[in-house]
């Protein structure tokens, strides 16, 4: 459970966001490194629980044009998410792809899903599941909606696709820079 601090700063980070004359600085990222640190990060975690992980990380570093605090927080969130989540599943897994001329990152698990009902919503401020009120999936509605924020600040997308019990892959879409 969320601590009113924690809260509180979810909170202005969000409306910062939402106030169109925040902008994040953008820099030339390498999203292979940004996506191996944030996988380690839930290592110890990810042990203790016993989930399996499955990571697709190219040997070849594709770069965007991003920010990496605002990147590293989304991908966090992202993580933690399908491991809270997700852990029924036992598995959950991080892939970087090439779309075109865009690098799609896809963070997924096969744990119990989203419904078709609630997808569209996810990403609104505030909108938590029905099994918010279980103090374990217990969340403040802002994660999301603030991943959605900051991966649009740097010019990229995020879309939800959910099969219960199958994959719910959260995939964030970004143009890929050659410099």
């Amino acid at each position: 459970m969320l601590n009113v601090i924690d809260l509180i700063n979810q909170f202005f980070d969000l409306v910062k966001l939402d106030s169109g004359d925040y902008s994040i600085p953008l820099t030339r990222v390498s999203v292979n490194e940004i996506c191996r640190k944030n996988i380690l990060e839930y290592y110890d975690l990810l042990q203790t629980k016993n989930i399996q992980v499955e990571v697709n990380i190219p040997e070849h570093n594709f770069y965007i044009l991003g920010n990496e605090d605002g990147l590293n927080r989304a991908l966090s969130n992202l993580i933690s998410n399908a491991i809270r989540y997700g852990i029924d599943g036992g598995i959950i897994g991080l892939t970087i792809r090439e779309v075109g001329d865009d690098i799609a990152i896809d963070i997924w698990d096969r744990g119990k899903g989203i419904a078709k009902i609630h997808q569209a919503q996810v990403f609104d401020r505030l909108y938590t599941l029905d099994d918010a009120r279980n103090p374990e999936f217990q969340g403040s509605g802002l994660g999301l909606s603030i991943t959605k924020h900051l991966i649009e600040a740097m010019k990229g997308s995020i879309q939800l696709s959910s099969t219960p019990y199958e994959r719910t892959v959260f995939t964030c879409e970004f143009r890929r820079i050659t410099y």
